[in-house]
């Protein structure tokens, strides 16, 4: 989500509704504990460097979020989207969305592609396919699933959702 779309009204009264305080505090502890799994995932998939991964993250959230519609194509965890079915994001927008100079994007990019993990295509960068049919790739993904499943169902238990 673009910073700008957290300081929008909408977002802001959404946030702010039936909720007491005490809700809130916990939701914020339940969330904290959810990011900092989250993070710690993401540091494996950068392979032990959290900025690398966090790139990675952004480049294969730019190659498919255009997948993420309602048609169902994709969508299972066996069902790993081709290459041809990515769009390539170049490096500039990775940069901006993650809020890094273009020369660090530019650095880490380079050391993704010379160890496999990113392929420069013509329109940009891209995550090929073969990375998310690696085995502890969709060991993340299984980790990731039941991260977010946890921190639902104890926002369920609290009485949030």
């Amino acid at each position: 989500m673009p910073q700008t779309a957290l300081k929008t009204p909408n977002f802001l009264a959404a946030a702010n509704t039936e909720s007491s305080i005490d809700q809130k505090r916990l939701v914020a502890r339940l969330g904290a504990r959810w990011f900092l799994q989250g993070l710690t995932l993401v540091k494996t998939f950068g392979g032990g460097d959290i900025l690398d991964g966090l790139i990675l993250l952004a480049v294969t959230d730019a190659n498919t979020r255009h997948l993420n519609g309602p048609d169902g194509r994709y969508q299972s965890s066996s069902d790993i989207p081709p290459n041809d079915a990515r769009r390539p994001v170049s490096v500039y927008v990775v940069a901006r969305e993650l809020g890094v100079s273009y020369e660090t994007a530019r650095r880490h990019v380079q050391r993704l592609i010379k160890a496999g993990k990113i392929e420069r295509v013509e329109d940009g960068v891209v995550v090929p396919d073969a990375v998310f049919a690696e085995y502890e790739i969709q060991g993340l993904t299984a980790k990731n699933y039941s991260n977010t499943r946890r921190f639902l169902d104890q926002l369920r238990d609290v009485g949030v959702i």
